[in-house]
């Protein structure tokens, strides 16, 4: 906090009184005289240090408490800043979709240059989406951590290093290596930006619990029937029984032996 840096630095009262006495003695050892002015000497300067101290005091606590309310506020907007950085994720990756299309097979710059016109064009745009695109990896991962425990921000790590939090609704055995590679090391590249486009699988994680979900579903093993196919075991709902009522009425006519 500003404030509190330039706050000139001080003396408490007990170090400024302690300073007082020092002087005195030092005084009277090399002349065999108490100074006179010593009370007066000694109250001004326990008074000054003591207006110090109380501003020194208060700054401090002010600091305190501004950090206790930006982390409250933090801790509030989380969701609605990494929602915003998801919407932002999203408006990037169609903007890449569409230049991916327009580039075609090309995959790297010599070939974009060569290319030249509408290809060239839709490179330069790839390179500057892609600079977004790692701010916003950046910034969310930043966001989570921030209002995450230490052993949920250990966790964080290691799923990114593992290259979790880039997509959801996947697979890890599904997504091609090279694409694995590019999410463990975050060397982000075109030719990644334009997959993760067309995939439509991207998201940012809007807490841990989003993050840890994601993880689970893309490692959880598939789930065989021994038996065959995989089998509804859902109750079966039967149609509600009609009844008819009883036709209860006497034959009028008399009994024939």
């Amino acid at each position: 906090m500003k404030l509190r840096r330039d706050f000139p630095r001080g003396k408490t009262p007990a170090e400024a009184l302690a300073d007082v006495q020092s002087d005195a003695i030092a005084t009277f050892t090399s002349t065999g005289t108490w100074p006179s002015t010593f009370a007066k000497d000694a109250a001004k300067a326990h008074a000054d240090a003591l207006v110090w101290e109380s501003e020194a005091a208060a700054l401090y606590e002010l600091e305190r408490a501004t950090k206790a309310n930006a982390e409250d506020l933090r801790d509030s907007l989380s969701v609605d800043v990494l929602e915003h950085l998801d919407g932002r994720l999203s408006e990037i990756l169609d903007a890449a979709k569409d230049a991916g299309e327009t580039l075609g097979d090309v995959t790297t710059a010599e070939q974009a240059i060569e290319a030249g016109g509408d290809v060239l064009d839709a490179w330069r745009r790839l390179t500057s989406l892609l600079k977004d695109y790692r701010n916003v990896r950046d910034a969310s991962w930043d966001v989570l951590r921030a209002v995450s425990g230490m052993d949920e921000r250990s966790s964080m790590q290691q799923w990114r290093n593992e290259g979790y939090g880039e997509i959801k609704d996947v697979r890890m055995d599904d997504v091609p290596a090279h694409i694995r590679d590019v999410m463990r090391s975050r060397a982000y590249t075109i030719e990644y930006l334009v997959w993760l486009a067309r995939s439509g699988s991207a998201f940012v994680p809007t807490s841990y619990d989003d993050l840890e979900f994601s993880v689970t579903a893309s490692t959880e093993p598939v789930a065989y029937d021994d038996f065959g196919p995989i089998r509804d075991l859902s109750p079966v709902v039967l149609p509600e029984r009609e009844y008819k009522p009883l036709n209860t009425r006497r034959d009028p006519r008399p009994f024939v032996d």
